[in-house]
């Protein structure tokens, strides 16, 4: 085993896209980047890169699709690193492939220990460790679980909390106990310093941008979503002294002055969310942000509030335009609910993005259009239309397993359905969801609402990805 100023080197990877695309891994996120969606900063990567560090490892972050690295780079920089752990993060859409950049790892670095992180095989560790090259899964959020992992000099793993691994002799899978989650106080801010930030743009704007974290954990039911799955049911509130201090130091250190704030939904403690705002007011940041929420953790109050702290986007998990399937997926909102909140928030001058998924249980050619004719109802600046995944780990997928719905294997993802719904086929959700995009993009009004959040040094770029988006719509691509 081979050490790093007295430590170990340690190489934490977001692996290549099988088809060398921008792809975005980090918890319940798994997509590509494309014309509406970008390469999202590795955060998770970051914040244990940020705890390693501090223990004095040699630690290097590759993000393989944000910076354009094929597997052929990849492995000449295995090979000059020559890491002692690699640890790699996975997606469902893309697990196979990511568990042969495993192989090819060990193959490059025999020695090194390598584990595997993401919701997919915190769900089925079994599945990654069918692979002998993988030596250990990952549970939940890596960062106190590989930092553990890391202080151990031989592998001594039975008494680590949060993994799975092979018994040595018997080859028997072994779960331990779960870990606890990190506490708020002791989350890390992350290294950015160990990645190229160049290639992180948002979209239409093109401006760089970081992301934050200043809430853990969802306390809500969705059927569909794996954040429960990865940062658990409980809010885990960083204090908002800690999160703004590092956006400012994000801002002095990189000029990064564009922040996701990532949460899976910021808004669901209406006081933190206002005392995060206005500690940023006090502290006089001159910052633009967005953030997700549900349209029932908003006020007018907190928004204006927000907006004045720098709030220019708001993106809202509408699901659907029908309250029958938005009741029995467990979101546990209202359409009226869905346009009361998108309304007041363009009222105050904030830009506006609408989730739906098409193809939830209890979804028909009806309901389909009635998420349709609710999307182009609504004030939106923005439309994501997405296929209902049923990812390993949530109650969708323990209903669709169980009612026999899968139409074809895995891989699952959110560019294409994979559930066989009484009266409805995968293709005719995935036909309707490719006409909900020409409906809602073909309006001259949508297209206004995007020019003008368009920057001109993007323009060419957006323009680019804009005409391979609608070669993808068009009935021909179908």
């Amino acid at each position: 085993m081979s050490y790093f100023n007295g430590e170990h080197r340690i190489l934490l990877l977001n692996p290549p896209h099988p088809g060398g695309k921008g792809f975005t891994r980090e918890g319940r996120c798994t997509q590509e980047s494309g014309v509406w969606g970008t390469q999202w900063p590795p955060l998770s990567l970051a914040t244990t890169a940020a705890l390693l560090k501090k223990d004095g490892h040699g630690v290097r972050v590759l993000d393989c699709p944000a910076t354009g690295m094929d597997s052929n780079t990849l492995v000449m920089a295995a090979r000059v690193f020559q890491p002692d752990f690699v640890f790699l993060n996975t997606a469902t859409p893309t697990l196979s492939h990511d568990l042969k950049m495993a192989e090819l790892m060990k193959r490059v670095v025999p020695q090194t220990t390598i584990g595997v992180m993401g919701t997919h095989v915190s769900a089925m560790p079994g599945e990654a460790l069918f692979h002998t090259s993988v030596d250990m899964v990952i549970h939940r959020e890596p960062e106190e679980t590989i930092q553990e992992v890391c202080r151990n000099s031989h592998r001594g793993w039975e008494n680590i909390a949060g993994v799975s691994f092979r018994e040595a002799g018997t080859g028997k899978i072994r779960q331990n106990s779960p870990r606890a989650f990190i506490s708020p106080e002791n989350i890390p801010s992350p290294a950015w310093g160990c990645l190229d930030l160049t290639p992180y743009r948002l979209p239409l704007k093109g401006t760089p941008f970081l992301m934050v974290a200043p809430v853990r954990g969802c306390p809500y039911a969705c059927s569909f979503c794996t954040a429960p799955l990865y940062y658990g049911k409980k809010l885990r509130r960083r204090p908002v002294e800690t999160v703004v201090n590092e956006m400012a130091e994000s801002l002095h250190q990189w000029g990064v002055r564009d922040f996701f704030v990532w949460a899976d939904t910021f808004t669901a403690d209406k006081a933190y969310a206002e005392a995060f705002s206005k500690q940023i007011i006090a502290c006089g940041l001159d910052i633009a942000w967005t953030c997700n929420s549900r349209v029932d953790t908003v006020d007018r109050k907190m928004l204006a509030l927000m907006k004045k702290a720098g709030l220019w986007m708001m993106s809202f998990g509408l699901e659907s335009g029908n309250d029958s399937v938005l009741e029995r997926c467990g979101k546990r909102i209202t359409v009226k609910q869905s346009r009361a909140a998108v309304a007041m928030a363009h009222d105050l001058g904030i830009k506006t993005s609408g989730h739906f998924i098409l193809g939830l249980p209890g979804e028909t050619q009806n309901s389909m259009k009635d998420t349709l004719a609710l999307a182009l109802d609504l004030p939106l600046d923005i439309a994501q239309f997405y296929a209902a995944a049923p990812f390993p780990g949530t109650r969708l997928f323990e209903e669709a397993t169980r009612a026999g719905w899968l139409s074809r294997e895995a891989p699952f993802s959110q560019a294409f359905s994979t559930m066989a719904l009484p009266g409805l086929s995968a293709r005719r959700v995935d036909l309707f969801r490719r006409y909900a995009y020409r409906s809602f993009y073909g309006r001259p009004k949508a297209l206004l609402n995007l020019l003008a959040m368009v920057k001109p040094g993007a323009a060419k770029t957006i323009l680019k990805s804009f005409l391979q988006f609608l070669n993808w719509t068009s009935p021909g691509s179908a």
